[in-house]
C-alpha cells in the first residue's frame, strides 16, 4: 500500500514539475520564431509516438535515423531563444552577487526620452546588462563619453550621420552611437513598426541588455527586454525600470509592471 501511494506521489510530482517547466520555457518562448518551430517538433513527436503504437517500422526506423540531426538543427535555428531561456533560469540571487553592473544616469536618460518623445524624434537607447555589446559598439562611432541628456538629444538631432542607428550606454558611459543592431522578426512587430523598433527587439533577444525606443511618428516611449516589447511607457514605469536596472532587479520589476 505505502509502495503504491509513494508511486503515485512520484508520478505527480514528476507532472507537475514537467508542466511548470514546460509552462515557463512557453511564456518566454512566445512571440518568437521558435512557436512554429516547437509546434512542427511536436507534431513529429507524435507522428512518432503513433509510429510506435501501430508498429510501422518503416516509419519509426525513419525517425530514428534523422533524430540525431533534427536535434542539432533545432538548436541552430533556435540559438537566441535557447541563450534567453538559460539566461532567464540564470536569474538566481548569488549570481547577481558576483555580478554586479554599473549604475546608469536615470534623469539624464529620461529627461532625454521625454524630449524625444515630444518632440517626435525617433531614437533608439540600448542600456548594456550582463552581457557586452562591445562588438557591436565597435562597429559605430566610438564616443566613450559621459552620459547627459544634452548628448543623447545630439545624436538623433536631425539628418545627422549618428541619428540612424542606436546609442550604446554602459554604466554612466556612450560607448558608441550610430551603431546597427541585429532586426528581429518576431511575430509582436507590426507593419507599423519601423526599423528601430525591429533593432531593439532584435537586441533583447541577442543579450539581455534594456532597449529603450522612442516612435517617431507617434512619440511613443517602448522598452524591449529579453525578447519582449512593451509599448507606451509613462514616466513612471520608465523610472522604475531604470532604477530596477540599477539595482540589479530589473527581471522583478519587469515582471510586476508587465507580467
Amino acid at each position: 500500500m505505502f509502495e503504491i501511494t509513494s508511486a503515485i506521489v512520484t508520478n505527480f510530482v514528476d507532472i507537475l514539475l514537467v508542466a511548470f517547466f514546460t509552462y515557463n520555457i512557453y511564456k518566454l518562448l512566445r512571440h518568437t520564431r521558435a512557436t512554429p518551430v516547437l509546434i512542427g517538433l511536436g507534431i513529429l513527436l507524435a507522428i512518432s509516438i503513433l509510429s510506435r503504437i501501430f508498429h510501422l517500422e518503416t516509419l519509426n526506423w525513419l525517425f530514428e535515423s534523422v533524430s540525431g540531426y533534427i536535434l542539432i538543427a533545432v538548436i541552430v535555428i533556435l540559438q537566441p531563444e535557447l541563450r534567453r531561456v538559460f539566461y532567464k533560469l540564470g536569474q538566481t540571487k548569488w549570481y547577481r552577487f558576483f555580478f554586479q553592473i554599473r549604475d546608469v544616469p536615470v534623469e539624464e536618460i529620461i529627461q532625454a526620452l521625454l524630449q524625444f518623445s515630444e518632440e517626435k524624434t525617433g531614437a533608439l537607447v540600448v542600456l548594456v546588462n550582463r552581457i557586452g555589446l562591445r562588438h557591436l559598439s565597435e562597429a559605430g562611432i566610438q564616443l566613450q563619453a559621459r552620459v547627459s541628456r544634452e548628448l543623447l538629444v545630439a545624436a538623433f538631432y536631425g539628418e545627422n550621420p549618428l541619428h540612424d542607428g542606436a546609442v550604446l550606454v554602459e554604466g554612466s558611459i556612450i560607448l558608441s552611437a550610430g551603431t546597427y543592431l541585429p532586426l528581429s522578426s518576431s511575430t509582436q512587430l507590426r507593419k507599423t513598426h519601423g526599423a528601430r523598433h525591429r533593432a531593439a527587439l532584435g537586441i533583447s533577444e541577442e543579450s539581455d541588455a534594456l532597449a529603450l525606443v522612442v516612435s517617431e511618428e507617434k512619440g511613443y516611449i517602448s522598452a524591449c527586454y529579453l525578447g519582449v516589447l512593451k509599448e507606451k511607457l509613462d514616466v513612471i514605469k520608465l523610472k522604475s525600470l531604470l532604477s530596477a536596472f540599477n539595482n540589479n532587479k530589473l527581471n522583478e520589476e519587469w515582471d510586476k509592471l508587465f507580467g
